[in-house]
């Protein structure tokens, strides 16, 4: 090979050096500019999941500070029922012990009552016992003198 091909090939081999030096620094460019992209898409999707993630925070929060009320509105729900059972239960109560009073006081004046019939019929029953008694007396005095009268003749 002569010098002036040499020299050609040299001068080439310059060319290509030079041209791979150039697409070596333009695809480091590239490769950087594609990492940089990367690197903000990333920070942007971390941004964007934090954001997401701060939204559902505060979802969880209302939910659970409405699920509490809720709950806390059933139990003073529950809380008032009971009250009014309880006052119903009472107030059932008083009426029936009232009732109970009032059939006590009827029961004792009906005993009272038949106390005072049984008086008056024992009160019957002894005159009418008296009166039959001296009835027999007299008729058992009276048979008594025909059998002494009968004795006697």
């Amino acid at each position: 090979m002569s010098n002036s091909q040499l020299d050609e090939l040299k001068n080439k081999a310059a060319e290509l050096d030079e041209k791979v030096k150039h697409s070596a620094q333009e695809a480091k460019l590239q490769g950087e500019k594609a990492l940089d992209d990367l690197k903000h898409t990333a920070k942007e999707a971390k941004l964007h999941a934090e954001a997401k993630l701060d939204d559902l925070k505060h979802e969880a929060k209302a939910l659970h500070a409405e699920d509490k009320a809720a709950l806390q509105e059933k139990a003073d729900d529950l809380k008032a029922k009971a009250e009014a059972a309880k006052a119903s239960a009472q107030e059932k109560f008083d009426h029936l012990k009232e009732e109970a009073g009032q059939k006590l006081d009827e029961a004792k004046l009906k005993a009272a009552e038949l106390k005072q019939e049984a008086s008056v019929k024992l009160d019957e029953l002894k005159v009418h016992a008296t009166e039959k008694f001296d009835e027999l007396k007299k008729k058992t005095t009276e048979t008594l003198g025909k059998f002494k009268k009968g004795d006697q003749a």
